[in-house]
């Protein structure tokens, strides 16, 4: 993907509340045929009275809207990065089944994949790759204390409908163009000034080890670029009220060390909260928070901090004291 600049977008525009957006909204329709555009986003609803209100919502680059036939809001979904599929547990097959949104083709996929106990308390939902080829799972279950346990990770390809389990210990942390990414934070006294080291490793659809990666464990949770050459993770410095976040820092995976950081232009008042993805090798998915914890999604230009708005609009969610997108939002095509 080739670079493309954000500087001559208009400002930052913020997601207004679900009361604001309520009347003017487009009602969801049932999918029942190719979406007209890529899927932006997906989330699950709060409303009562319709059929949309117990699937989950699509929501096209356009602004249409379609509700999942057999895709539960209290399921697992996601979406590709490019918004044309779309994979989530069918209540009807009992398994994890693909959708191919511009073709309307469905593919049931050998996984069972129990109910999950859900991502709020720690279950790891579902993960298509860059290119929609392949879906991670990872099915877990609570042991006698009620901690959540996850299983080994599986990796199905779609096509083929093969199924790869991965070796046990090892955390996702997210595709990149190679494959897959985890990790396995350890113990040392090697690293001067550091408790720990994260060793990656990424592994290809069938569980190859391509690469090896050792770094200090502050980086276990960040996320690889999609060519693995960079980790993006959050500055953050202590004030007088709490934990403030600067901006991002750039580290090379080569060496560990960190290249630059990346100062947002963004409202005073308002902070990165979270980075959700690498949008290709020249953006960053991001969501932003003001003191109330009212959530906002950007794109985020590393190479000069500008920030596009990625339009959200969730009319149908209820208003609670956390914002609901937080908790029930699945990106797909955010360009």
């Amino acid at each position: 993907m080739g670079h493309r600049s954000l500087r001559a977008e208009p400002p930052p525009q913020f997601v207004r509340t679900a009361t604001e957006q309520r009347a003017s909204a487009p009602a969801a329709h049932k999918l029942t045929g190719p979406t007209p555009a890529p899927i932006r986003y997906a989330y699950a609803p709060s409303c009562e009275g319709t059929d949309a209100c117990d699937h989950w919502i699509l929501v096209s680059a356009r602004g249409e809207r379609r509700w999942l036939p057999d895709a539960g809001d209290g399921g697992s979904l996601t979406l590709s990065p490019d918004g044309l599929r779309a994979a989530h547990w069918s209540a009807t097959a009992g398994r994890f089944v693909v959708l191919d949104l511009k073709a309307e083709t469905t593919r049931t996929l050998p996984v069972k994949g129990e109910d999950s106990i859900g991502e709020l308390l720690g279950g790891r939902p579902p993960l298509l790759s860059l290119d929609g080829r392949h879906l991670l799972v990872q099915s877990d279950h609570l042991d006698k204390n009620d901690e959540v346990v996850l299983e080994r990770p599986l990796i199905v390809d779609i096509e083929r409908g093969t199924v790869t389990r991965l070796p046990g210990g090892e955390t996702v942390v997210g595709w990149t163009a190679a494959g897959l990414a985890l990790v396995r934070e350890r113990s040392t006294d090697r690293l001067p000034g550091h408790v720990s080291t994260a060793s990656f490793v990424i592994r290809s659809p069938r569980g190859e080890v391509i690469r090896r990666i050792v770094l200090p464990g502050n980086l276990a949770k960040d996320l690889f670029s999609p060519s693995g050459r960079t980790l993006a993770t959050l500055a953050r410095e202590i004030a007088p009220d709490g934990v403030v976040t600067t901006g991002v820092v750039l580290v090379g995976t080569s060496k560990g060390h960190p290249a630059r950081t990346v100062v947002p232009r963004q409202p005073t008042g308002r902070q990165i909260a979270e980075i959700l993805r690498w949008e290709g090798e020249n953006a960053l998915v991001v969501r932003t928070a003001d003191a109330r914890n009212n959530g906002a999604y950007h794109l985020l230009d590393p190479t000069d901090g500008a920030m596009r708005p990625i339009e959200i609009s969730t009319p149908d969610v209820v208003d609670l004291p956390l914002n609901p997108m937080e908790t029930a939002l699945v990106l797909g095509s955010v360009r």
